[in-house]
């Protein structure tokens, strides 16, 4: 039996992260775009080096890939109900570009900057260079 989940998707809140001795944990919540009006919300875990990464480096709204294996929880309730949790404990966490249209337009005014003047000087020569 194969147990892998693969997503991506924007966190919906902040990183959250708790240290265990040595050990740290950072925890959020992630929606997966199913269709334009349907998302799925997953529970998001992981654990030492990936998990100070992405505290330090995502925030809500951040776009992220997801990597790992789906893992329960069973806890009993105040009035004695037996409840299960499920969530992704992540083995790999990718940070992507939140495909901002700001960005995106301050990224091509500065790949334009860095052109060589004698490419763009060929790029607008209305004649083949050959």
């Amino acid at each position: 039996m194969v147990n892998k989940l693969i997503g991506i998707g924007n966190l919906c809140d902040d990183p959250r992260i708790q240290e265990y001795g040595d050990k740290k944990k950072c925890y959020f919540s992630i929606a997966i775009n199913h269709t334009k009006n349907e998302a799925l919300f997953l529970n998001v875990e992981c654990w030492n080096n990936v998990a100070e990464n992405c505290n330090k480096f995502l925030s809500k709204g951040s776009c992220a890939y997801i990597e790992g294996r789906i893992k329960s929880s069973k806890w009993q309730d105040k009035s004695g109900n037996q409840r299960t949790n499920f969530f992704v404990s992540a083995d790999m966490v990718r940070f992507l570009p939140n495909g901002k249209r700001e960005e995106k337009k301050e990224e091509e005014n500065i790949e334009k900057e860095h052109v060589n003047p004698s490419i763009s000087s060929i790029l607008q020569e209305t004649e083949p260079p050959f």
